[in-house]
């Protein structure tokens, strides 16, 4: 090897490491190295403002962090991307710059609102109190979906299901009002937080939209939420969700933080007019999304850490042409090693997880 070739690679080598180190305050590898993504678990300082986007080298903004902001570096990629996530775990690539129209990640202090039945806590409202009111008044739509004051009665019929408002509030500063209230629908996991411009009188009805009954308001124009095991997705999720005419969108995050702890119990098997079963299959973790080299096993009765999810939904306008529901997801050991498993509830045999069920779509 020569003497400039030896630079070179030196040159591209310290690159990569500094372009690492111009972006967090901590020491993280700079990329990946033999496999597309390498896990790396790690909090740091933002070195500089940052923007999170969709995908790796930019694509839509999904929000942005202040320097000396919190972050938590989650993934590294081959050709030295960074997947972190914020505070709340909404997720994103890290690039340089600040994109105010994004959203600041960093929450200022927030004040909360509950909906409560004896002990429980039915919905959660995290609201910024500069632009926020507590609300506490009842209201129903009929069985012709007029609005009306008070409480339903009785003999209202099945369908008619009481209004809680619970807050009054703007998104961001000098924005629109809006109001939230807890819907009862008597089932708590289909139960809602109904989001509706505020007018002169009550809501009406063809302008509610529904949120997940756990939703936070920082203030920045957008709106946050945890879907708890209501879920669409195999897992619970966090969204971040814009406002767009009588819209709602949610950012195109790539990843779902999930951080939570778990028990893989077997492989559940199910087939034609069988009792289904567990069977004590351990499950191998790969090194990548996709057949390729398994890098551990889980015995069944383990331990484990959920840490990252990535599902396509199929049946929606944005859904991809090779959309099989199937989800991947990034899984610790107890003794910390990381890998990717598949997991596919069309299939007859499928991972048996805590806090992961089959009900996507």
């Amino acid at each position: 090897m020569t003497r400039n070739s030896l630079a070179l690679l030196l040159a591209l080598a310290m690159g990569s490491a500094y372009a690492a180190a111009d972006y967090f305050t901590d020491s993280v590898p700079a990329k990946a190295d033999g496999v597309p993504l390498a896990y790396v678990g790690k909090d740091s300082t933002a070195a500089t403002a940052l923007t999170l986007t969709a995908k790796p080298d930019g694509g839509d903004a999904i929000g942005y962090l202040p320097k000396d902001s919190r972050v938590h570096v989650l993934l590294a990629d081959d050709h030295g991307n960074h997947l972190v996530r914020t505070d709340y775990g909404i997720t994103g690539w890290a690039q340089k710059g600040e994109n105010l129209e994004a959203g600041n990640e960093v929450f200022p202090p927030l004040e909360t609102v509950k909906e409560r039945f004896n002990d429980f806590d039915l919905a959660t409202i995290h609201y910024n109190p500069q632009l926020g009111k507590k609300q506490d008044s009842n209201y129903y739509f009929d069985e012709n979906n007029k609005p009306v004051a008070g409480k339903a009665p009785a003999d209202a019929g099945d369908d008619v299901f009481d209004r809680h408002l619970l807050l009054e509030t703007a998104l961001k500063p000098g924005g629109a009002p809006y109001n939230l209230a807890y819907v009862d629908v008597a089932v708590n996991d289909l139960s809602y937080i109904a989001l509706s411009a505020k007018g002169d009188g009550l809501p009406a009805y063809e302008d509610e939209q529904a949120l997940p009954a756990d939703i936070t308001i920082p203030g920045n124009g957008y709106i946050y939420s945890e879907s708890g095991n209501a879920s669409a997705y195999y897992f619970p999720v966090r969204e971040k969700w814009i406002i767009k005419g009588k819209e709602m969108q949610a950012a195109a995050q790539p990843f779902y933080y999930l951080g939570l702890a778990s028990t893989y119990h077997g492989q559940w098997h199910e087939e034609d007019d069988k009792p289904a079963e567990n069977r004590a299959v351990p499950a191998q973790l790969l090194d990548r999304m996709g057949d390729s080299k398994v890098v551990a096993e889980i015995a069944p009765g383990s331990k484990i850490t959920l840490l990252l999810a990535k599902q396509d939904l199929c049946g929606y306008d944005n859904a991809p042409a090779d959309c099989n529901d199937a989800a991947w997801l990034l899984i610790q050991t107890a003794d910390g090693k990381t890998g990717w498993l598949k997991v596919d509830y069309r299939q007859n045999d499928v991972p048996n997880l805590d806090k992961i069920h089959g009900f996507a779509g």
